[in-house]
């Protein structure tokens, strides 16, 4: 009998753990995956030799605000120096940072709070910004990135990156992206910044969403020409871009205007 019992409360004991992992999984996901990832950085850092290769590129002139946008793909930056070097040995201050917080329904970047963190500390001007999955629930995707991402005076304005439309429609794309839109401008209070590429805005874009600012990718030219109507903030003009000290290469951006006019577009 002893041995019959033992074996019912081990069944137990095994049953309530089958029961209780998945529901511990799903409230506790984004923990889970940011501490999964850094131990899975910690031993790549143990056995894996990062590139030390620093890379120079071109920037466009005429501009005075450079910076950056990263994510867990970028994991070993040096926050307290973000500067760079340009072909003619010219120094670039990188002073802002787009953060990649969150994707889809339930993903978190597990890199996001760390970088997000260090940003702020190092005083580069932080933005986050979430990447749209047009397959998935609009509503459940805004609460995903409210769920991980407090702004603070002195922050950039929330970014939509929205590169890809599925199986929708332009009606249904832009359909979605105004309701999640809506539920972002009543968190925040602020209007958020589109990301994507030139031929995305152009063709899908750019006609519904007049009174936004985007944020537009266009790499290896000297110069961004769009559509006048198209009232843009930043441009990625780059995704091949070193910093001193910082293994990898990165996306480099700069803001269409001054440091006054950049000031000016901060959360209040």
């Amino acid at each position: 009998m002893a041995k019959r019992k033992a074996f019912s409360s081990r069944r137990i004991w095994i049953l309530a753990i089958a029961i209780l992992l998945p529901v511990v999984l799903i409230v506790y996901h984004k923990q889970v995956i940011r501490y999964g990832y850094k131990a899975w950085r910690f031993q790549k850092r143990v056995f894996y030799k990062e590139s030390g290769r620093f890379s120079k590129i071109d920037y466009p002139a005429g501009y005075t605000v450079h910076g950056i946008d990263v994510s867990r793909w970028q994991p070993d930056i040096n926050w307290s120096s973000l500067k760079t070097l340009n072909r003619d040995g010219d120094t670039i201050r990188f002073s802002f940072a787009f953060i990649k917080a969150t994707e889809g329904v339930l993903l978190e970047d597990p890199m996001f709070r760390d970088n997000w963190d260090a940003a702020r500390k190092n005083k580069i001007t932080r933005g986050a910004y979430h990447y749209f999955l047009p397959s998935l629930d609009a509503t459940l995707q805004a609460k995903n990135f409210i769920s991980s991402v407090s702004l603070s005076k002195g922050d950039l304005p929330p970014v939509i990156d929205v590169e890809e439309k599925g199986r929708l429609t332009r009606k249904d794309l832009v359909k979605k992206l105004k309701v999640f839109i809506a539920i972002i401008e009543k968190e925040y209070k602020v209007k958020p910044i589109l990301y994507s590429n030139i031929s995305f805005i152009e063709d899908y874009l750019a006609d519904d969403f007049p009174d936004y600012y985007f944020w537009i990718a266009h790499y290896y030219e000297e110069e961004l020409k769009v559509e006048k109507s198209i009232q843009w903030l930043f441009w990625q003009h780059s995704d091949r871009a070193g910093i001193i000290n910082s293994p990898g290469t990165y996306d480099a951006n700069v803001f269409n205007g001054s440091n006054k006019d950049f000031i000016k577009i901060l959360i209040r």
